[in-house]
């Protein structure tokens, strides 16, 4: 799930060249741009714009990449959970609990028992 103007990618087959292991799908209407490495590297070459654009990019999608490990690494679900309502409150109106869970890396019964608990409080 992310929020409008962001870029979604598999970065690892993107500069490997490798198939991806990731199938991405969205969930509801968009556009989207499709780019492939040697595109991009014949921007790169021409235009100081898309080779800085690139840079930028590049370092947002390791930083988001970082961010979201470390998450599923070192927060529980419900500390996930509560993040991510804290962070984007509009997902919950946006997209299904089943989506949600999913986000969350736990089962849509296992994110039903989070929200009945932090009910009670």
């Amino acid at each position: 799930m992310r929020s409008d103007n962001e870029f979604i990618t598999d970065y690892e087959s993107f500069i490997s060249q490798d198939p991806s292991t990731l199938s991405i799908r969205a969930i509801e209407k968009g556009e989207g741009i499709l780019l492939d490495r040697t595109g991009l590297n014949s921007l790169y070459n021409t235009s100081f714009y898309w080779n800085k654009f690139g840079r930028i990019i590049s370092e947002q999608i390791f930083m988001n990449s970082k961010r979201r490990t470390a998450q599923m690494l070192f927060l529980t679900p419900k500390e996930r959970y509560l993040l991510l309502l804290k962070n984007h409150s509009d997902y919950f109106q946006k997209y299904s609990l089943k989506h949600i869970a999913s986000y969350l890396g736990i089962t849509p019964q296992s994110l039903s028992r989070i929200r009945n608990q932090l009910s009670k409080h």
